[in-house]
Protein backbone atom coordinates (compact mmCIF):
# COMPACT_ATOMS: atom_id res chain seq x y z
CA UNK A 1 0.00 0.00 0.00
CA UNK A 2 1.57 3.33 -0.91
CA UNK A 3 2.38 6.04 1.59
CA UNK A 4 -0.71 8.41 2.00
CA UNK A 5 -0.20 12.34 1.45
CA UNK A 6 -0.22 13.00 4.72
CA UNK A 7 2.68 10.38 5.89
CA UNK A 8 4.85 11.71 2.50
CA UNK A 9 4.54 15.14 3.88
CA UNK A 10 5.66 14.39 7.61
CA UNK A 11 8.44 11.91 6.50
CA UNK A 12 9.60 14.61 4.29
CA UNK A 13 9.49 17.38 6.31
CA UNK A 14 11.74 15.00 9.35
CA UNK A 15 14.42 14.29 6.81
CA UNK A 16 14.72 18.09 5.82
CA UNK A 17 14.66 19.17 9.41
CA UNK A 18 17.62 16.55 9.65
CA UNK A 19 19.57 17.18 7.05
CA UNK A 20 19.74 20.91 7.50
CA UNK A 21 20.95 20.31 10.55
CA UNK A 22 23.55 18.15 9.84
CA UNK A 23 24.76 20.45 7.21
CA UNK A 24 24.59 23.24 9.53
CA UNK A 25 26.76 21.31 11.86
CA UNK A 26 29.05 20.94 9.15
CA UNK A 27 29.46 24.38 7.86
CA UNK A 28 29.16 25.94 10.72
CA UNK A 29 33.09 24.36 11.89
CA UNK A 30 35.98 25.37 10.80
CA UNK A 31 38.23 23.55 8.75
CA UNK A 32 41.26 22.57 10.16
CA UNK A 33 43.50 19.27 10.53
CA UNK A 34 44.20 17.75 13.30
CA UNK A 35 47.40 16.48 13.92
CA UNK A 36 46.13 13.62 16.32
CA UNK A 37 44.28 10.82 13.72
CA UNK A 38 42.15 9.85 17.06
CA UNK A 39 41.09 13.64 17.21
CA UNK A 40 39.96 14.13 13.58
CA UNK A 41 37.92 11.26 13.91
CA UNK A 42 35.92 12.20 16.74
CA UNK A 43 35.43 15.70 15.01
CA UNK A 44 33.89 14.07 12.09
CA UNK A 45 31.81 11.14 14.04
CA UNK A 46 28.91 13.35 14.31
CA UNK A 47 28.14 14.46 10.68
CA UNK A 48 29.53 11.46 9.69
CA UNK A 49 27.39 8.97 11.29
CA UNK A 50 24.38 11.14 11.00
CA UNK A 51 24.94 11.51 6.82
CA UNK A 52 25.26 7.96 6.55
CA UNK A 53 22.69 6.95 8.45
CA UNK A 54 20.15 10.14 6.79
CA UNK A 55 21.32 9.23 3.11
CA UNK A 56 20.18 5.87 3.95
CA UNK A 57 16.72 6.43 5.18
CA UNK A 58 16.37 8.87 2.69
CA UNK A 59 16.83 6.48 -0.11
CA UNK A 60 14.89 3.89 0.97
CA UNK A 61 11.98 6.75 1.47
CA UNK A 62 12.61 7.57 -2.17
CA UNK A 63 12.33 3.39 -3.30
CA UNK A 64 9.14 3.15 -1.60
CA UNK A 65 7.51 6.26 -3.35
CA UNK A 66 8.69 5.04 -6.37
CA UNK A 67 7.68 1.81 -5.79
CA UNK A 68 4.03 3.19 -4.00
CA UNK A 69 4.72 0.81 -1.07
CA UNK A 70 4.85 1.78 2.77
CA UNK A 71 8.67 1.97 4.34
CA UNK A 72 7.27 -0.77 6.32
CA UNK A 73 6.43 -3.05 3.65
CA UNK A 74 9.48 -2.02 1.39
CA UNK A 75 11.78 -3.25 4.44
CA UNK A 76 9.77 -6.82 5.15
CA UNK A 77 10.36 -6.85 1.14
CA UNK A 78 12.01 -10.71 0.43
CA UNK A 79 13.84 -11.75 -2.63
CA UNK A 80 13.69 -15.24 -2.36
CA UNK A 81 15.80 -15.44 1.78
CA UNK A 82 16.83 -12.10 1.18
CA UNK A 83 15.80 -8.61 2.40
CA UNK A 84 17.78 -6.66 0.43
CA UNK A 85 16.66 -3.47 2.18
CA UNK A 86 17.31 -3.82 5.47
CA UNK A 87 21.08 -3.05 4.47
CA UNK A 88 23.10 -0.25 5.34
CA UNK A 89 24.94 -0.67 1.94
CA UNK A 90 24.45 2.76 0.02
CA UNK A 91 25.75 1.87 -3.19
CA UNK A 92 22.86 -1.23 -3.34
CA UNK A 93 20.58 1.13 -2.33
CA UNK A 94 21.53 3.63 -5.31
CA UNK A 95 21.06 1.31 -7.43
CA UNK A 96 17.46 -0.12 -6.61
CA UNK A 97 16.17 4.25 -6.97
CA UNK A 98 14.65 4.52 -10.37
CA UNK A 99 17.23 5.05 -13.34
CA UNK A 100 15.60 9.12 -13.36
CA UNK A 101 16.45 9.07 -10.12
CA UNK A 102 19.63 8.16 -10.06
CA UNK A 103 20.46 10.53 -13.15
CA UNK A 104 19.84 13.20 -11.14
CA UNK A 105 22.02 12.05 -7.98
CA UNK A 106 24.94 11.39 -10.41
CA UNK A 107 24.71 15.20 -12.40
CA UNK A 108 24.50 16.50 -8.85
CA UNK A 109 27.55 14.49 -7.66
CA UNK A 110 29.66 15.04 -10.97
CA UNK A 111 29.29 18.92 -10.92
CA UNK A 112 29.82 18.97 -7.03
CA UNK A 113 33.02 16.48 -7.04
CA UNK A 114 34.33 18.67 -9.70
CA UNK A 115 34.33 21.54 -7.46
CA UNK A 116 35.64 20.34 -4.91
CA UNK A 117 38.60 18.55 -6.65
CA UNK A 118 40.23 16.89 -3.46
CA UNK A 119 37.29 14.00 -3.56
CA UNK A 120 39.19 12.07 -5.78
CA UNK A 121 35.85 9.73 -7.10
CA UNK A 122 34.77 10.99 -10.17
CA UNK A 123 31.27 9.02 -9.92
CA UNK A 124 28.81 8.91 -7.31
CA UNK A 125 29.50 5.03 -7.52
CA UNK A 126 32.76 4.67 -7.05
CA UNK A 127 32.15 7.49 -4.21
CA UNK A 128 29.73 5.21 -2.65
CA UNK A 129 31.35 1.47 -2.81
CA UNK A 130 34.36 3.12 -0.85
CA UNK A 131 32.01 4.88 1.81
CA UNK A 132 30.02 1.72 2.33
CA UNK A 133 32.80 -0.66 2.14
CA UNK A 134 31.40 -4.46 1.76
CA UNK A 135 27.78 -5.09 2.70
CA UNK A 136 27.58 -1.31 4.06
CA UNK A 137 30.10 -2.22 6.70
CA UNK A 138 31.53 1.09 6.28
CA UNK A 139 28.45 2.65 8.84
CA UNK A 140 28.89 0.82 11.33
CA UNK A 141 32.74 0.96 11.53
CA UNK A 142 32.36 4.28 11.79
CA UNK A 143 29.21 4.38 14.29
CA UNK A 144 31.36 2.53 16.92
CA UNK A 145 34.57 3.87 15.98
CA UNK A 146 34.67 6.26 18.98
CA UNK A 147 36.26 2.98 21.25
CA UNK A 148 36.80 0.45 18.40
CA UNK A 149 39.82 -0.34 17.01
CA UNK A 150 39.34 -1.00 13.51
CA UNK A 151 40.36 -0.10 10.13
CA UNK A 152 37.80 2.89 8.50
CA UNK A 153 36.56 3.12 4.83
CA UNK A 154 38.09 7.02 3.44
CA UNK A 155 35.23 9.26 3.55
CA UNK A 156 34.21 12.74 2.92
CA UNK A 157 31.51 14.67 5.40
CA UNK A 158 31.17 17.26 2.77
CA UNK A 159 30.04 14.45 0.45
CA UNK A 160 27.94 12.84 2.00
CA UNK A 161 25.71 15.12 3.65
CA UNK A 162 25.63 16.94 -0.05
CA UNK A 163 24.25 14.12 -1.45
CA UNK A 164 21.73 13.48 1.18
CA UNK A 165 20.33 17.00 0.41
CA UNK A 166 20.29 16.47 -3.08
CA UNK A 167 18.28 13.09 -2.11
CA UNK A 168 15.91 15.60 0.17
CA UNK A 169 15.59 18.08 -2.33
CA UNK A 170 14.67 14.97 -4.81
CA UNK A 171 12.02 13.92 -1.73
CA UNK A 172 10.63 17.42 -1.22
CA UNK A 173 9.81 17.78 -5.56
CA UNK A 174 8.02 14.92 -5.29
CA UNK A 175 5.82 15.58 -2.19
CA UNK A 176 5.55 19.09 -2.23
CA UNK A 177 5.35 19.54 -6.00
CA UNK A 178 8.72 22.18 -5.77
CA UNK A 179 11.15 23.25 -8.38
CA UNK A 180 13.70 20.57 -9.58
CA UNK A 181 16.76 19.66 -7.81
CA UNK A 182 19.16 22.91 -7.42
CA UNK A 183 22.99 21.82 -8.98
CA UNK A 184 26.03 23.19 -7.29
CA UNK A 185 26.45 25.20 -9.94
CA UNK A 186 23.12 26.76 -9.75
CA UNK A 187 23.31 27.74 -6.15
CA UNK A 188 26.30 29.22 -6.15
CA UNK A 189 25.27 31.84 -8.81
CA UNK A 190 22.14 32.61 -7.17
CA UNK A 191 23.77 33.35 -4.23
CA UNK A 192 26.18 35.82 -6.06
CA UNK A 193 23.45 37.35 -8.14
CA UNK A 194 20.81 38.11 -5.42
CA UNK A 195 24.16 39.24 -3.69
CA UNK A 196 25.42 41.81 -6.72
CA UNK A 197 21.72 42.65 -6.86
CA UNK A 198 21.25 44.08 -3.45
CA UNK A 199 25.09 45.87 -3.22
CA UNK A 200 23.82 47.18 -6.71
CA UNK A 201 20.60 48.65 -4.77
CA UNK A 202 22.94 49.88 -1.98
CA UNK A 203 25.17 51.62 -3.92
CA UNK A 204 22.77 53.35 -6.12
CA UNK A 205 20.73 54.81 -2.20
CA UNK A 206 24.12 55.79 -1.18
CA UNK A 207 24.88 57.78 -4.69
CA UNK A 208 21.79 59.31 -4.90
CA UNK A 209 21.75 60.53 -1.98
CA UNK A 210 25.42 61.98 -2.29
CA UNK A 211 23.64 64.25 -5.26
CA UNK A 212 24.27 61.94 -8.45
CA UNK A 213 21.81 61.49 -10.69
CA UNK A 214 19.73 57.81 -10.89
CA UNK A 215 21.74 55.35 -12.86
CA UNK A 216 19.84 52.00 -14.23
CA UNK A 217 22.93 48.98 -14.84
CA UNK A 218 20.92 46.45 -14.87
CA UNK A 219 21.60 46.16 -18.71
CA UNK A 220 25.52 46.28 -17.64
CA UNK A 221 25.62 44.31 -15.21
CA UNK A 222 23.87 41.44 -17.33
CA UNK A 223 26.39 41.94 -20.35
CA UNK A 224 29.02 42.08 -17.90
CA UNK A 225 27.84 38.42 -16.00
CA UNK A 226 27.66 37.24 -19.74
CA UNK A 227 31.04 38.61 -20.98
CA UNK A 228 32.60 35.41 -20.19
CA UNK A 229 29.95 33.08 -20.92
CA UNK A 230 28.73 32.51 -17.54
CA UNK A 231 28.35 34.64 -14.07
CA UNK A 232 30.81 31.63 -11.92
CA UNK A 233 33.37 33.25 -14.55
CA UNK A 234 32.83 36.80 -14.03
CA UNK A 235 32.66 36.27 -10.08
CA UNK A 236 35.32 33.95 -10.55
CA UNK A 237 37.73 36.76 -12.18
CA UNK A 238 36.82 39.62 -9.79
CA UNK A 239 37.66 36.79 -6.66
CA UNK A 240 41.26 36.64 -8.67
CA UNK A 241 42.05 40.30 -9.31
CA UNK A 242 41.28 41.15 -5.64
CA UNK A 243 43.52 38.12 -4.34
CA UNK A 244 46.25 39.70 -6.21
CA UNK A 245 45.47 43.51 -6.60
CA UNK A 246 43.37 44.20 -4.01
CA UNK A 247 40.48 45.56 -6.64
CA UNK A 248 38.04 43.79 -8.50
CA UNK A 249 40.09 44.26 -12.39
CA UNK A 250 36.95 44.56 -14.45
CA UNK A 251 37.82 47.03 -17.27
CA UNK A 252 34.91 48.99 -19.16
CA UNK A 253 32.61 48.79 -16.23
CA UNK A 254 30.67 52.33 -15.21
CA UNK A 255 31.37 53.87 -11.45
CA UNK A 256 28.39 52.27 -10.12
CA UNK A 257 29.07 48.53 -10.83
CA UNK A 258 32.60 49.22 -10.29
CA UNK A 259 31.53 49.95 -6.75
CA UNK A 260 28.59 47.13 -6.22
CA UNK A 261 31.94 44.88 -7.59
CA UNK A 262 34.39 46.27 -5.12
CA UNK A 263 31.69 45.85 -2.11
CA UNK A 264 30.61 42.27 -3.29
CA UNK A 265 33.73 40.90 -3.45
CA UNK A 266 34.59 42.37 0.43
CA UNK A 267 31.26 41.07 1.45
CA UNK A 268 32.26 37.29 0.56
CA UNK A 269 35.24 37.40 1.58
CA UNK A 270 34.26 38.09 5.08
CA UNK A 271 31.34 35.43 4.78
CA UNK A 272 32.09 33.29 7.58
CA UNK A 273 30.91 30.64 5.57
CA UNK A 274 34.36 30.82 3.72
CA UNK A 275 35.89 29.55 6.81
CA UNK A 276 33.39 26.61 7.03
CA UNK A 277 33.39 23.11 4.50
CA UNK A 278 30.96 24.77 2.41
CA UNK A 279 31.13 24.90 -1.85
CA UNK A 280 31.31 28.82 -1.32
CA UNK A 281 34.68 28.18 0.61
CA UNK A 282 35.77 25.45 -2.27
CA UNK A 283 34.75 28.43 -5.19
CA UNK A 284 36.76 31.01 -3.37
CA UNK A 285 39.80 29.32 -3.10
CA UNK A 286 40.00 28.02 -6.48
CA UNK A 287 38.95 31.11 -7.71
CA UNK A 288 41.88 32.91 -5.98
CA UNK A 289 44.50 30.22 -7.03
CA UNK A 290 44.91 28.92 -3.41
CA UNK A 291 45.09 25.51 -4.03
CA UNK A 292 46.94 22.77 -5.91
CA UNK A 293 44.10 23.17 -8.93
CA UNK A 294 45.50 25.83 -10.57
CA UNK A 295 45.22 29.77 -11.10
CA UNK A 296 41.82 30.18 -10.75
CA UNK A 297 38.11 28.12 -11.69
CA UNK A 298 35.90 27.97 -14.43
CA UNK A 299 32.71 27.08 -15.15
CA UNK A 300 32.20 24.96 -18.49
CA UNK A 301 28.87 24.97 -20.09
CA UNK A 302 29.13 22.28 -22.18
CA UNK A 303 31.02 19.55 -20.21
CA UNK A 304 28.44 21.23 -17.09
CA UNK A 305 31.69 21.34 -15.19
CA UNK A 306 33.92 22.95 -12.81
CA UNK A 307 37.81 23.33 -14.27
CA UNK A 308 40.73 24.70 -13.39
CA UNK A 309 42.12 27.86 -15.33
CA UNK A 310 45.73 26.33 -15.80
CA UNK A 311 49.00 28.36 -13.84
CA UNK A 312 50.53 30.87 -16.39
CA UNK A 313 53.90 29.31 -15.27
CA UNK A 314 55.12 25.85 -16.55
CA UNK A 315 56.35 23.30 -14.15
CA UNK A 316 60.06 24.23 -13.31
CA UNK A 317 62.18 22.27 -10.76
CA UNK A 318 65.81 21.67 -10.15
CA UNK A 319 68.42 20.55 -7.57
CA UNK A 320 70.78 24.08 -6.75
CA UNK A 321 69.74 27.43 -7.19
CA UNK A 322 71.90 30.34 -8.17
CA UNK A 323 74.35 31.26 -5.41
CA UNK A 324 73.16 34.58 -4.75
CA UNK A 325 69.90 33.33 -4.16
CA UNK A 326 68.37 35.06 -1.31
CA UNK A 327 66.01 33.84 1.45
CA UNK A 328 62.72 35.88 1.67
CA UNK A 329 59.77 35.27 3.84
CA UNK A 330 56.73 33.54 2.75
CA UNK A 331 55.57 35.09 -0.61
CA UNK A 332 51.96 34.72 0.68
CA UNK A 333 48.84 36.91 1.20
CA UNK A 334 49.93 40.59 1.74
CA UNK A 335 53.73 40.33 0.52
CA UNK A 336 52.39 38.42 -2.76
CA UNK A 337 49.59 41.10 -3.15
CA UNK A 338 52.24 43.59 -2.91
CA UNK A 339 54.62 41.79 -5.33
CA UNK A 340 51.83 41.87 -7.86
CA UNK A 341 50.86 45.23 -7.26
CA UNK A 342 54.30 46.33 -7.78
CA UNK A 343 54.97 44.61 -11.10
CA UNK A 344 51.93 46.25 -12.15
CA UNK A 345 53.47 49.38 -11.16
CA UNK A 346 56.33 48.63 -13.04
CA UNK A 347 54.64 47.39 -16.42
CA UNK A 348 56.15 43.38 -15.61
CA UNK A 349 53.86 40.34 -15.88
CA UNK A 350 53.43 37.88 -13.44
CA UNK A 351 53.84 33.98 -13.96
CA UNK A 352 52.95 31.42 -11.18
CA UNK A 353 52.80 28.04 -10.54
CA UNK A 354 51.13 27.00 -7.04
CA UNK A 355 50.94 23.79 -7.12
CA UNK A 356 54.28 22.68 -5.59
CA UNK A 357 53.31 20.23 -2.54
CA UNK A 358 56.65 18.17 -2.97
CA UNK A 359 57.41 15.32 -0.59
CA UNK A 360 59.50 15.87 2.96
CA UNK A 361 62.79 16.31 2.34
CA UNK A 362 63.06 15.99 -1.28
CA UNK A 363 66.19 18.26 -2.86
CA UNK A 364 64.73 19.58 -5.23
CA UNK A 365 63.13 23.84 -5.55
CA UNK A 366 60.15 24.21 -7.34
CA UNK A 367 60.06 27.85 -9.49
CA UNK A 368 56.39 29.08 -7.76
CA UNK A 369 56.65 33.08 -9.45
CA UNK A 370 58.40 34.57 -11.85
CA UNK A 371 58.14 37.98 -12.70
CA UNK A 372 58.95 39.32 -16.62
CA UNK A 373 59.43 42.41 -18.83
CA UNK A 374 55.78 42.94 -20.67
CA UNK A 375 56.96 43.37 -24.36
CA UNK A 376 55.86 40.35 -26.12
CA UNK A 377 58.54 39.21 -27.98
CA UNK A 378 60.50 40.35 -25.68
CA UNK A 379 59.92 38.39 -22.34
CA UNK A 380 62.80 38.98 -20.13
CA UNK A 381 62.81 37.59 -16.54
CA UNK A 382 63.58 39.89 -14.26
CA UNK A 383 63.30 37.66 -10.54
CA UNK A 384 61.80 34.20 -10.00
CA UNK A 385 61.11 32.65 -6.38
CA UNK A 386 61.89 29.24 -5.62
CA UNK A 387 60.68 26.61 -2.68
CA UNK A 388 61.73 23.54 -1.03
CA UNK A 389 60.14 21.46 1.43
CA UNK A 390 61.70 20.45 4.31
CA UNK A 391 59.86 18.46 6.93
CA UNK A 392 56.53 19.74 7.21
CA UNK A 393 58.20 23.48 6.82
CA UNK A 394 58.56 24.93 3.25
CA UNK A 395 61.71 27.46 2.44
CA UNK A 396 61.52 30.28 0.09
CA UNK A 397 64.26 31.86 -1.86
CA UNK A 398 64.68 34.49 -4.76
CA UNK A 399 66.97 34.41 -7.86
CA UNK A 400 67.81 38.42 -8.94
CA UNK A 401 68.05 37.21 -12.62
CA UNK A 402 69.38 41.07 -13.91
CA UNK A 403 71.18 43.61 -11.89
CA UNK A 404 68.45 45.81 -9.48
CA UNK A 405 70.04 48.75 -11.92
CA UNK A 406 67.90 47.82 -14.26
CA UNK A 407 64.91 47.06 -12.64
CA UNK A 408 61.77 49.70 -12.25
CA UNK A 409 61.50 51.69 -8.91
CA UNK A 410 57.94 49.65 -7.92
CA UNK A 411 59.35 46.22 -8.06
CA UNK A 412 63.58 47.16 -7.19
CA UNK A 413 60.98 48.63 -3.45
CA UNK A 414 59.32 45.25 -3.22
CA UNK A 415 62.84 43.09 -3.61
CA UNK A 416 64.51 45.88 -1.32
CA UNK A 417 61.43 45.22 1.34
CA UNK A 418 61.64 41.29 1.59
CA UNK A 419 65.19 40.41 0.95
CA UNK A 420 67.25 39.79 3.81
CA UNK A 421 70.52 40.20 1.89
CA UNK A 422 72.62 38.98 4.62
CA UNK A 423 71.26 35.80 4.31
CA UNK A 424 72.83 34.63 0.93
CA UNK A 425 72.72 30.76 0.31
CA UNK A 426 76.05 29.77 1.70
CA UNK A 427 76.46 26.40 -0.40
CA UNK A 428 74.26 24.77 -2.62
CA UNK A 429 76.04 21.37 -4.59
CA UNK A 430 74.94 19.56 -7.25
Amino acid sequence: MPMSRDEKFEKVQRLLTAHSKTKELLENAPVTWEVHPGTDIARNWTVITAAYSGLEQTMKYLIAEENAQSIAELIKFREGKNLPYQTHDLLKLFSKLAEPTQDVVRDFYGRFQSLHSYISEETVGKFLSVVSEADGHGYVRWRYTLIEDRPLPRNSPEALVALWGVCVQIARERAWEKPRARMPNEALSWEFCNQLETLEQNVSIDRQNAGEPFQDIAGETREWLWRTRHPLNAFADVLWHFSRFGEHGQADVSKWLSDALTRWAQVVLKNPAIAGATSLRAFVKRAQGQTPDGRSIRWDRNANRFEDVPWSLENRHQAALAPDAVVIGDPTGMRLRMLWQAAKGSGYRVLENRSFKGPANEDRWFCTVEVQTAVDGDERPILSIWEKRINDEFEFYMVEQCSLEEIDADMRTWIEMVALKAQPKASWGE
